[in-house]
């Protein structure tokens, strides 16, 4: 499980920028850039980024395998 490149893919996918996810999810492109260089992300924040990204958890999990 690569959820940073979870992270990449859903990104990429949706053709969205890091400064407009994370005004979405209510933090900062900073901490948008941190997730996806280091794949740590808080279980409450892979939920609200399935929650904008319009996808189960398990299909954002499934991106990065």
């Amino acid at each position: 499980m690569d959820l940073s490149k979870s992270l990449r893919l859903a990104i990429a996918g949706k053709g969205v920028k890091h400064k407009d996810l994370a005004k979405q999810l209510g933090t900062t492109s900073q901490q948008v850039s941190n997730w996806i260089k280091s794949g740590a992300i808080k279980q409450s924040s892979i939920v609200s980024i399935c929650k904008a990204f319009d996808m189960s958890v398990s299909e954002f999990i499934a991106l990065g395998e």
